[in-house]
């Protein structure tokens, strides 16, 4: 076998194993949320590693909505030094019963590396880190109390 056949296989397995390590450091800390009900949040931050609020915003009930869920936005603005930063948090649950919540959180123009606290109300509900990209997201379904 020549040297290029041996090779594609061995990058192939290379970018697997990238693909996975990148997929383990987007997942990294994002735990369970204790049971909270964020149906009438206010408030949405990302704290940075030492605890410096980075973006910050109010939630609003959204414009468009299914006929059975609710979904709630805030716009993330810069808090701190980063002024480029922007993101969005979002709460979506049914209008009948809300069992679960789902929350999500996606920031953009941060420094990569950067480890990030995600807080609605004063409550971390979760943790990421900043990509290569100068992105980070977290995702989690909380049930209300």
């Amino acid at each position: 076998m020549t040297d290029t056949r041996r090779m594609i296989p061995r990058l192939g397995l290379v970018g697997i194993a990238a693909f996975a390590i990148y997929m383990v450091a987007q997942l990294h800390a994002q735990t369970a949320v204790p049971a909270t009900d964020f149906t009438n949040a206010g408030t949405a931050e990302v704290h940075d590693g030492q605890g410096q609020v980075m973006l910050r915003g109010q939630f609003a009930t959204a414009d468009q909505q299914d006929d059975d869920d609710v979904e709630r936005k805030a716009a993330l603005q810069p808090a701190g030094s980063d002024e480029d930063a922007v993101g969005e948090a979002e709460i979506e649950f049914a209008k009948s019963a809300p069992k679960q919540q789902e929350i999500e959180f996606a920031v953009r123009n941060l420094a990569a590396g950067t480890p990030l606290t995600f807080l609605i109300d004063g409550r971390v509900v979760g943790h990421a880190s900043v990509d290569d990209r100068g992105r980070a997201e977290f995702e989690a379904t909380v049930p209300t109390k």
